[in-house]
């Protein structure tokens, strides 16, 4: 098995995005993905069904099968993250269980509580160490049996899982303001210093950074998909100046967010490999 792709969309509402995640396509051979709302209103389009997006609603796709997403509520815009798997020959009990338990898992309400898996399996499947990357796959191939047991057998979630869950979702709403450890550790009700110590052992960050590369991703976003200039959106994430956000950008992207915005604004909308386009040639 093979990650293909992960990614975490924040607050889609910028025209391109709505356009590009609106699409209507389906995957090739051997590849299945996975979409998990973790808020906003929308609606998920599977085949000729139509499903409400709730959150902590978990969406499953077979190969072949054609579905897009659709924003129904632009002042509740969606949050959500997509993993893109591909299976081969030797993934033969997978593929089986995959194919037996897939259609059960549309629209199933697994909760917010998976914020944490989601985000570290996202962390270690885009990872440039050969082992952190199988180690995703193992962690994905996990959570799948787990879907499949009987409801009410899973563990229960320890307080270190919990705290940090927390800690993500007050991050991720803290995006457009600013937002210190005090802050953050006080809305999840630790120290600031055990919540840093969490963090560090469970992400491999502290905090503070780990906030500034959320703010980060959601400014690649805007770079590439609205024609907001630098200056409105370094202003809408909560960044104390212009120059400051783009010391940040730099720091974590490498590109100066201006660079950044003619390199990959001309990539965009480029699709995964075996993905088809609904009226389109296989």
């Amino acid at each position: 098995m093979t990650l293909q792709d992960i990614v975490f969309v924040y607050q889609m509402q910028e025209p391109e995005e709505l356009r590009w995640h609106g699409r209507r396509h389906a995957h090739g051979p051997g590849q299945y993905e996975v979409h998990y709302f973790l808020q906003g209103r929308g609606r998920f389009h599977l085949e000729q069904e139509l499903w409400q997006i709730g959150q902590g609603t978990l969406f499953f796709c077979l190969p072949g099968q054609v579905h897009s997403i659709e924003a129904t509520n632009l002042e509740e815009p969606l949050s959500y993250y997509a993993v893109l798997l591909e299976l081969d020959q030797r993934d033969h009990p997978l593929q089986e269980l995959l194919e037996r338990e897939g259609r059960r898992w549309v629209a199933r309400q697994i909760g917010t509580q998976f914020r944490f898996f989601f985000e570290e399996l996202r962390e270690r499947g885009l990872s440039s160490q050969e082992t952190l990357r199988r180690a995703a796959e193992h962690q994905f191939i996990s959570f799948c049996y787990l879907l499949a047991a009987p409801r009410g057998q899973e563990r229960p979630r320890s307080s270190q899982a919990i705290h940090v869950e927390k800690a993500l979702e007050v991050m991720q709403n803290s995006l457009n303001r600013p937002a210190s450890l005090e802050d953050i550790a006080r809305s999840v009700g630790i120290s600031r210093e055990h919540l840093v110590r969490l963090c560090q052992e469970s992400l491999g960050i502290t905090p503070m950074r780990y906030l500034r590369k959320l703010k980060v991703e959601a400014a690649t976003s805007m770079l590439v998909s609205s024609r907001c200039s630098v200056k409105e959106i370094s202003r809408h994430l909560g960044f104390s100046s212009e120059f400051h956000f783009s010391r940040v950008f730099k720091g974590i992207t490498g590109l100066a967010p201006s660079r950044y915005r003619r390199v990959f604004r001309q990539r965009l909308g480029n699709a995964p490999r075996g993905e088809r386009r609904v009226g389109e040639e296989p």
